[in-house]
């Protein structure tokens, strides 16, 4: 638990030296984060209906439906200017897939953007570098994230903040979707499962 505060506290540090606009965004955070669009399930088994045209921040390849193909993919939809609910959650995954110990190489993270306007290649790669140089950032035109958006049944929503001089959050869901070899939903796991319970509930889809 220590070592996990002193990493969120390291994490929230980087934010600020990210951009200027996250400082004026902490301590900002309003209504609950929305978290009803999915309810947790096992064994989803959900076709994808569309076509992901994601951009991976690192390489710069494109990301799409067939890099969903052939192993277990763990995606997770955020912002890096968010001021503490995304940071918190990538941390939960990298705890997670450490207690997995050799069964996390089965697992690919992923950090998908809903804020493509201030979440460039170059921010993103900086940022998932915070939490494992496993964890690969992706982000895209407006369109082709508003498309991942609908494909997952992701809820995002731009927040302005009162008298923040056009600063914004995103309101958005936050579930990790487990998506199988297969190339389908599998799972929609809700954070509040803890490490513990995410690393369990992994385990138990991956073995299925």
């Amino acid at each position: 638990m220590i070592r996990f505060l002193r990493r969120l506290g390291l994490v929230l540090g980087a934010l600020l030296l990210l951009g200027g606009a996250s400082v004026a965004l902490l301590g900002e955070i309003g209504s609950p984060w929305p978290r009803t669009w999915w309810r947790e399930a096992a064994g989803l088994n959900l076709p994808l209906p569309g076509r992901l045209t994601l951009e991976d921040a690192v390489s710069g390849h494109a990301f799409t439906n067939a890099d969903l193909r052939g192993r277990w993919t763990l995606l997770y939809f955020g912002y890096t200017f968010c001021p503490d609910v995304c940071p918190t959650d990538l941390a939960e995954v990298v705890q997670a897939l450490g207690l997995m110990g050799k069964g996390a190489n089965a697992i690919t993270p992923v950090f998908v953007t809903v804020d493509p306007a201030r979440d460039t290649a170059d921010v993103l790669t900086r940022y998932v570098a915070l939490f494992s140089p496993r964890l690969r950032g992706l982000t895209g035109s407006a369109p082709s994230i508003t498309e991942a958006e609908r494909m997952f049944r992701v809820y995002a929503v731009k927040q302005p903040i009162r008298g923040g001089g056009g600063a914004y959050l995103m309101n958005h869901s936050t579930f990790f979707y487990l998506v199988g070899p297969d190339g389908q939903v599998a799972a929609a796991l809700s954070p509040d499962l803890q490490p513990r319970g995410l690393a369990e509930a992994i385990e138990r889809h991956v073995r299925g």
